[in-house]
C-alpha cells in the first residue's frame, strides 16, 4: 500500500511538471493578424512568405509566432512596400492595419496573362520579385496581366514544399497556364 502511494505520487508530480512545461510552451506563443488594403497584398515575416493579408484578417487565422520581435513586409508590386516592426506578445493578438499607397504601374498595354492551377498556398515571384499568391492568380478570372517578355519564375510553396523555378514567356493577348504537374498550356 505505502509502494503504491509513492508510486501515486510520483506518477502525479511528473504529470503536473510536463502539464506546466507544455503550458508554458503555450503560453509563449502569440498572434499575428493583419487588416490591409489591399487584402491580397503579400506578408512576410522576418522575410518569410506567409500568405495573403486576407487570410489572416481573424482570429482563427491568425499567424502563430513565438513571442518576441519580427520584421514585418507587406508586399503588392501595385504599391509601395510597407514595413512595419512587431512585437509578439504571449496569449496576445497583435494587429497590424494598414493601407497601401499607391506605386508606379504600367498600364499601357499590351499584356498577356499568367495562371497558376494546383498550387496551393504560395509565393509566386517574376525576377526575383514577388507578385502575387499562387491562390489569387489561380483561375481564368483571377490572372497576373504582364508585359510580354521572358521571366524567371520562382513559386514558393508555404507548406515547405520544394520551390519551383523555370523561364516562361508571357506573349500579348494570350494566357499561359502554368499547372503543378508541369504542364504549360497557351490560350488565346
Amino acid at each position: 500500500m505505502k509502494h503504491s502511494f509513492l508510486y501515486c505520487l510520483c506518477v502525479a508530480a511528473v504529470a503536473a511538471v510536463l502539464f506546466t512545461a507544455n503550458a508554458s510552451a503555450a503560453d509563449e506563443v502569440g498572434y499575428l493578424r493583419t487588416r490591409i488594403d489591399p487584402s491580397v497584398a503579400g506578408i512576410f515575416v522576418d522575410g518569410k512568405y506567409q500568405g495573403t493579408a486576407a487570410m489572416f484578417a481573424f482570429k482563427e487565422r491568425a499567424i502563430k509566432l513565438k513571442a518576441g520581435n519580427y520584421n514585418v513586409e507587406i508586399v503588392d508590386p501595385r504599391y509601395k512596400t510597407i514595413a512595419a516592426k512587431v512585437s509578439i506578445t504571449a496569449g496576445k493578438y497583435t494587429v497590424i492595419r494598414r493601407s497601401m499607397q499607391p506605386g508606379t504601374v504600367e498600364t499601357d498595354g499590351p499584356f498577356g496573362e499568367l495562371v497558376t492551377q494546383g498550387f496551393g498556398n504560395g509565393a509566386i515571384y517574376l525576377n526575383g520579385k514577388y507578385y502575387a499568391n499562387t491562390l489569387e492568380a489561380g483561375s481564368s478570372a483571377r490572372t497576373l496581366l504582364l508585359v510580354p517578355g521572358k521571366y524567371k519564375l520562382k513559386i514558393v510553396p508555404v507548406d515547405g514544399e520544394a520551390a519551383r523555378e523555370e523561364e516562361i514567356t508571357i506573349t500579348a493577348d494570350e494566357t499561359l497556364v502554368l499547372n503543378k504537374s508541369g504542364a504549360t498550356v497557351k490560350r488565346p
